[in-house]
C-alpha cells in the first residue's frame, strides 16, 4: 500500500555529497505578473520512481535520478535546440559541484517503493560556469508573463473559453511543471460574462482591457479546434494570435496535434506550443559570449528613486558585462555599457525588467518604461 506525504515546500540543504547527487475576473488583479517571476535556474515538479528492498533505501535512488533529469532540463531549458546533442552528461562529480538542494513536492511509499516530485535549485555561478566552459550559448533572461487565454471548439460548434469546463485550459493547468521554462504563462482563468470570442477577434480592445486588468504587456488567443475525434486517432488544430509588444510571439505558425485520446492530445499539444515559444525566445535572447559590444547611453530619470531603479535593473541583466557612470545629474547620467550580443538582444533584455533602451538620432537613450 502506498502512503502519502504532506508538501513539503522547503529547500533542503545539501550538506554531504550524497545529497548533491543524490477563479473568476478578481483573480488578474489579485497578483502582478512581476509577483510571479520565476528563478530560470530551478526546476520543479521531477516525477521520481525506485524500488529496493525498503522504502528508505529507494528514496536516495529516486532523488539521485531525479537530480540528472533535473539537470538535462535545466540545461535544455536554457540552449538552443541545435546544441542539446553536445550538453555535459550529469556525472556524480558535476552535480556535487552544480547542485544546491533539493525540496519534497510530494512523496508516496510503500514497504518497497518510493514515488514522488521533487524541485532542484542549482548554482547559477556554476551552471554559467560550465556553459562558457563548453563553449554554449545560453539565455537566463526571463521574459515577463504572457497571459493566455485559451480557447476550445469542438465538434459541435460553439467556443468555450472562460467557462469552468474548457478542456483546453485544463490542458495548459496540467501541463508539467519541469515544462515551465524562460517565458512565464498566466493561464486565464473562468470569468463570469467574459467576452465571446467574435468580440475577441473582432474587437482588440476587448483583449487589452483584460490584459490592462491583470498589469500584461502581452497576451495569446490560443484555439484549439477539434478536427477529428475518432478513437485512438485524435486531431486538433492549434491557431494563435498575439497582443501586445513582444516581437517573437507574433511569429507562432498554426500546427496540428495528434493523439490517442482527447486529453493526451490537448496536454501534448500545450507542451509543443510552450516549446516552439521558449525557442523563439531564446534566439532572441540568447547570450553569445563570442559577441561583445560597447553602448555610450544617455539615461534619463525622473529623481533618485528612479536612478536606482535604472541602475538595479543594468545589474540583473545577464547579458550586461560592466557598467561605468561617466557624469550624473540629478535627471539625467552618461553611461558606458559593456555587453554581450547584439544591441537588439540587449534591448530586449533591458525591456523585461521594464528597462526602455532606444537609438535616437544616432544616439542610445535610456529610461524606465511607463506603465
Amino acid at each position: 500500500m502506498l502512503l502519502r506525504s504532506p508538501l513539503r515546500a522547503c529547500f533542503v540543504a545539501l550538506f554531504s555529497g550524497f545529497l548533491a547527487f543524490g477563479a473568476g475576473a478578481e483573480a488578474y488583479a489579485q497578483t502582478t505578473p512581476q509577483a510571479r517571476r520565476p528563478d530560470p535556474f530551478g526546476v520543479s515538479g521531477v516525477s521520481v520512481d525506485a524500488s529496493a528492498d525498503s522504502a528508505a533505501s529507494a528514496r536516495p535512488i529516486a532523488v539521485a535520478e531525479g537530480q540528472r533529469r533535473a539537470f538535462t532540463t535545466l540545461l535544455r531549458r536554457l540552449t538552443l535546440p541545435d546544441d542539446h546533442a553536445r550538453l555535459p552528461r550529469p556525472t556524480e562529480a558535476l552535480l556535487n559541484e552544480v547542485v544546491a538542494g533539493f525540496g519534497i513536492d510530494e512523496e508516496r511509499t510503500s514497504a518497497t517503493r518510493y514515488i514522488g516530485k521533487i524541485s532542484v535549485q542549482f548554482r547559477a555561478d556554476a551552471i554559467r560556469r560550465l556553459l562558457q566552459d563548453n563553449r554554449l550559448p545560453y539565455s537566463e533572461t526571463m521574459s515577463r508573463p504572457v497571459l493566455l487565454v485559451s480557447v476550445w471548439q469542438s465538434a459541435e460548434g460553439g467556443a468555450r473559453i472562460w467557462e469552468t469546463d474548457n478542456p483546453w485550459r485544463e490542458a495548459w493547468l496540467r501541463r508539467p511543471e519541469a515544462e515551465g521554462g524562460l517565458v512565464p504563462f498566466s493561464v486565464a482563468p473562468p470569468m463570469a460574462n467574459g467576452p465571446t470570442l467574435e468580440r475577441l477577434f473582432g474587437n482588440p480592445d476587448e483583449l487589452r482591457a483584460i490584459m490592462r486588468r491583470g498589469n500584461y504587456d502581452d497576451a495569446l488567443l490560443v484555439v484549439a479546434t477539434l478536427q477529428s475525434s475518432d478513437p485512438g486517432n485524435m486531431r486538433v488544430e492549434i491557431q494563435i494570435q498575439h497582443q501586445g509588444e513582444a516581437a517573437f510571439l507574433g511569429t507562432t505558425e498554426t500546427f496540428t496535434a495528434t493523439g490517442g485520446t482527447l486529453e493526451e492530445t490537448l496536454i501534448s499539444a500545450a507542451i509543443e506550443l510552450g516549446r516552439r515559444i521558449e525557442t523563439r525566445w531564446k534566439y532572441a535572447s540568447v547570450i553569445d559570449l563570442e559577441k561583445q559590444g560597447q553602448l555610450n547611453v544617455a539615461a534619463a530619470f525622473s529623481g533618485l528613486a528612479d536612478w536606482n531603479k535604472l541602475r538595479s535593473a543594468l545589474g540583473a541583466v545577464p547579458i550586461v558585462r560592466k557598467v561605468d557612470v561617466l557624469q550624473v545629474s540629478h535627471r539625467d547620467a552618461q553611461i558606458l555599457l559593456d555587453y554581450y550580443g547584439e544591441p537588439a538582444q540587449l534591448s530586449t533584455a533591458l525591456a523585461q525588467r521594464n528597462i526602455v533602451l532606444q537609438q535616437r538620432d544616432g544616439f542610445w537613450e535610456m529610461r524606465s518604461r511607463q506603465p
